[in-house]
C-alpha cells in the first residue's frame, strides 16, 4: 500500500480558552520531554501496533493472491486496484493528513463536517463512474473493487488520530487488514476481488461506527471555502508511489506490470508502518509548533535521526530482497529482483525524508508549497518512466522512483528549515 492526503482552508482561529492558555506556559525542560514521550506513548505505540498489525497481515494476503492468480490476472488486480485508490485519494480531498492536523490544531467543527461533504461528494462521482467504466470495458469482474475508493474517501479514522487517540484510529485497519488475508486464503481464484472489497468494506463500517463526526458548536468561525492544494500534494505522492505499475501495464505488459506490483509488496511493507508512524507524528508536531514552539526543534532532530537509523537498515537488507523475491512468489517473478533491490532504496531515502512531510505540516500556515514540492517530484518520476521503461523495462520504472524519492527530500528539507525560521530565534539552534 502507499503512500496518502487532505483539504486546507483559510484558517482562522477561534479565541483560546483558558485551558489553551494555559497549556501555553513553558513548562520545566523535564516536563517538556516527557510531555513527548507520553503523547508517543498514548498515539504512536498502539496506533502502530494495530495498523501494523493489519498492515502485515494484508501483505501476506496480497502474496496469497500473487501465488494464487499468476502474473496476468494479479497484474490486473493490481492495477484495478490501483486505479480505486487513486479515485480514493481524490475522494479523500486530503483529510487523512491536513484534516489531522486541523483536528488537533482546534478547527471548528463546521469546518470538518463542510470537508466531510465534499468527501461524499467526490466519492459518489468516482464510485459511478469506475463501475461504469468497468462494465463498458468488459471488466465487470473487477466492479466490487470500487469499495476500496469509498473506504478510502470516507472513512473517518483521522479524526481519532488528530485527536491522539490512536488506538481507536488504527482499529479498523487491523479489521480489514485480517480479514484480507483470512479470505485470501479460501476463496476461489475465480472471485479475487472478494478478499479485497469484503475487507475494506469492513473496516469502513468499523471506522464510521468508532468515529462520529464532531457535533457542531453553537458558535465559531466556519471555513469559507476547501482548498485543493493538500489534494494536489496527495496525488503527486500516489503518483510517485504506483503510477509505475500502471504505465508499466501500457508500455509493456499485464505480466510485467504484475511482477512489478508483486515486488512492490517489499517496500510496500515498509512503507506501511512509515505511513503509520509519520501520520502519528503529525498531530504531536503541530501541538508542539502551536503550543510548546521550544519543543520544536528537539523533536524535528529527533525524528530525523531515527529516520536516518530506518533507511540505514533498509540499504543493509537489500541483499536480502533480491535473493527473497524467487523464493516468496516463486521463479515466475525472478525478472523482478533488481527492481526490487532499486525500490528498496527509494524506500530508504523516503524513509529518511519521511518526517519532513509532517514537520513541514505543522505549521499550517499554507500548503501551496507543499503541494507544489510534490507535483515536481511527480513530474521527475513521470518525465523519467517514460524515457526509462522503453529502454530498460522495470529497471527503469525503478530508478525513476528512486530519483524521484532523492528530488523531493532535498525540497522538503530545505522547506521545513525556511518554516523552522519562524520560531522563536531562542529555539532554534
Amino acid at each position: 500500500m502507499k503512500l496518502a492526503i487532505i483539504v486546507t482552508t483559510k484558517r482562522r482561529f477561534s479565541p483560546p480558552s483558558s485551558r489553551t492558555r494555559a497549556a501555553s506556559a513553558i513548562p520545566p525542560s523535564n516536563m517538556i520531554q516527557r510531555s513527548i514521550g507520553q503523547r508517543w506513548r498514548s498515539t504512536t505505540l498502539p496506533y502502530l501496533s494495530l495498523r501494523g498489525a493489519g498492515q502485515a497481515a494484508e501483505f501476506v494476503g496480497w502474496i496469497v493472491l500473487a501465488r494464487r492468480l499468476g502474473t496476468t490476472a494479479f497484474g490486473e488486480l493490481a492495477v484495478a486496484t490501483l486505479v480505486c485508490r487513486y479515485g480514493g485519494l481524490v475522494a479523500d480531498w486530503g483529510a487523512s493528513i491536513a484534516g489531522v492536523r486541523d483536528v488537533a490544531a482546534g478547527r471548528n467543527p463546521a469546518a470538518i463536517r463542510r470537508v466531510q461533504r465534499r468527501r461524499l461528494q467526490s466519492t459518489a462521482i468516482f464510485s459511478v463512474a469506475y463501475i461504469a467504466g468497468c462494465f463498458a470495458l468488459g471488466y465487470a469482474e473487477l466492479s466490487p473493487l470500487v469499495i476500496v475508493a469509498v473506504s478510502i474517501g470516507l472513512n473517518r479514522d483521522w479524526i481519532a488520530l488528530g485527536n491522539e487517540r490512536g488506538g481507536r484510529s488504527a482499529a479498523p485497519s487491523a479489521v480489514q487488514g485480517a480479514l484480507l488475508l483470512a479470505i485470501a486464503l479460501v476463496a476461489s481464484t475465480s472471485a479475487p476481488t472478494l478478499a479485497v472489497a469484503v475487507a475494506y468494506g469492513a473496516g469502513l463500517v468499523m471506522s464510521i461506527t468508532l468515529n462520529p463526526l464532531p457535533p457542531l458548536e453553537p458558535e465559531g468561525v466556519d471555513i469559507d471555502h476547501v482548498d485543493n492544494w493538500m489534494l494536489l500534494a496527495v496525488i503527486s505522492n500516489q503518483v510517485m508511489s504506483s503510477a509505475d505499475t500502471i504505465f508499466l501495464a501500457i508500455m509493456a505488459s499485464a505480466s510485467t506490470a504484475g511482477i512489478y506490483a508483486a515486488i512492490y509488496r517489499f517496500p510496500n511493507a515498509w512503507l506501511a508502518a512509515l505511513v503509520i508512524v509519520r501520520g502519528s507524528l503529525l498531530p504531536i508536531a503541530t501541538s508542539v509548533r502551536q503550543n510548546h514552539p521550544e519543543q520544536f526543534h528537539a523533536l524535528r532532530t529527533a525524528s530525523l535521526r531515527w529516520g536516518a537509523r530506518a533507511a540505514l537498515v533498509l540499504v543493509l537488507i537489500t541483499p536480502v530482497v533480491y535473493w527473497a523475491v524467487p523464493i516468496v512468489f516463486g521463479q515466475e517473478y525472478s525478472s523482478g529482483q533488481w527492481p526490487a533491490v532499486i525500490l528498496v532504496l527509494a524506500t530508504a531515502v523516503a524513509t529518511a525524508a519521511a518526517p519532513l512531510h509532517h514537520l513541514f505540516l505543522a505549521f499550517d500556515d499554507d500548503d501551496k508549497p507543499y503541494g507544489l514540492m510534490l507535483l515536481v517530484a511527480a513530474g521527475v518520476n513521470v518525465v523519467l518512466m517514460l524515457v526509462g521503461i522503453p529502454l530498460f523495462d522495470m529497471v527503469g520504472a525503478a530508478c525513476a522512483t528512486l530519483a524521484a524519492n532523492v528530488v523531493l527530500a532535498l525540497v522538503l528539507l530545505r522547506g521545513v528549515k525556511r518554516r523552522e525560521v519562524l520560531l522563536p530565534q531562542a529555539d532554534r539552534s
